[in-house]
C-alpha cells in the first residue's frame, strides 16, 4: 500500500490539533464530519411547509389558509415573487454563516448549500423554472475587505446542482449600505433604495432569475434587488437562501 505524504502530514496535524466543532467547540477528532458535531447537525432547523407564498416563512402546522402568507408579509411590499430558505438562521447554522462570512472559511460554502440540497430534494418550489441564477452583490469595498463575495460562491455550487448558469456580475451594488440592524422597516427600505444595478438588461430580459444570498431577514434586500432586476427586463424573480432569520429584527 502506497503511503502519500499528504496523508501523513493530514494526520500528524490532526493529532495535534484535532479539529472542533464550530456549532460548539466539542472535539471532533475521530468523527467523520470536520465541521460540526452529530448534537450541532441534530439541532438544525429546516423550515417546514406549509410555507408562506411570498417570504418563504414556515407558518405552522395550524395554518389553515397558506396561500393568504404571512401576518409580516402583510404589512411590506417585497418586490420579488417567492421565496424559500433551507433552515433557520441559529444554533449551528447561525455559527457556520459567521465563520463563513467573517473568519474567511469559504470551503464553508459547501457544507452549507449541501443543506439546501437536502430542503430542495422534496422538489424545485419555484413554479417558473430560472434561466439564471444571481448572487446579491457586495459592494466592491466589502468585497475587498471580505476577499470574496459569499453569494456569490453559494450561487455557483447552486448552480451546479440545479442545472443553471450563474450571472455573477450583471447585478452590481453601486452605493455601500449602513448594517440594517439598528433601523426600522421604512428605513430599512430607504437605506437599500438605489444600491443596485443591472449592467447589461439585455440579458436577463423576459427571463425568470434566482436570486441567491446567504440569509434572508426583512427581505428588503432581496425586495430591492427583486425591482431592479425587474425594472430591467426580468420576467420573475425569486429568492433562494440557505436561511432566514427566526424574526425579522435578527441580522446575521
Amino acid at each position: 500500500m502506497k503511503i502519500r505524504l499528504k496523508d501523513i502530514w493530514e494526520t500528524a496535524v490532526n493529532l495535534l490539533y484535532p479539529p472542533h466543532c464550530l456549532g460548539c467547540e466539542s472535539s471532533l477528532h475521530r468523527q467523520v464530519d470536520q465541521y460540526l458535531c452529530g448534537g450541532c447537525r441534530k439541532g438544525i432547523t429546516y423550515v417546514q411547509s406549509p410555507r408562506c407564498p411570498r417570504c418563504g416563512a414556515g407558518l405552522g402546522p395550524y395554518s389553515h389558509s397558506p396561500e393568504k402568507g404571512c401576518v409580516y408579509c402583510k404589512t411590506v411590499r417585497l418586490r420579488f415573487d417567492g421565496a424559500f430558505s433551507a433552515v433557520y438562521f441559529q444554533g449551528a447554522v447561525k455559527e457556520l454563516i459567521h465563520h463563513f462570512k467573517y473568519r474567511k472559511k469559504e470551503y464553508l460554502a459547501g457544507p452549507l448549500t449541501t443543506l439546501v440540497y437536502k430542503a430542495l430534494d422534496i422538489g424545485v418550489p419555484f413554479p417558473e423554472n430560472p434561466h439564471w441564477i444571481i448572487p446579491v452583490p457586495l459592494h466592491w469595498r466589502r468585497k475587498v475587505q471580505r476577499g470574496f463575495n459569499q453569494a456569490e460562491l453559494l450561487a455557483r455550487y447552486i448552480g451546479k446542482y440545479l442545472g443553471v448558469e450563474v450571472l455573477p456580475s450583471n447585478l452590481s451594488r453601486v452605493r455601500d449600505t449602513h448594517s440594517q440592524t439598528s433601523l426600522g422597516t421604512s428605513q430599512r427600505e430607504e437605506n437599500v433604495r438605489g444600491a443596485f444595478e443591472v449592467r447589461t438588461p439585455a440579458r436577463i430580459n423576459g427571463k425568470n432569475v434566482l436570486l441567491v444570498d446567504d440569509v434572508l431577514t426583512t427581505g428588503l434586500t432581496a425586495s430591492e434587488c427583486a425591482r431592479v432586476l425587474k425594472g430591467a427586463g426580468a420576467r420573475m424573480v425569486y429568492v433562494l437562501t440557505v436561511a432566514r432569520s427566526v424574526g425579522p429584527d435578527q441580522e446575521p
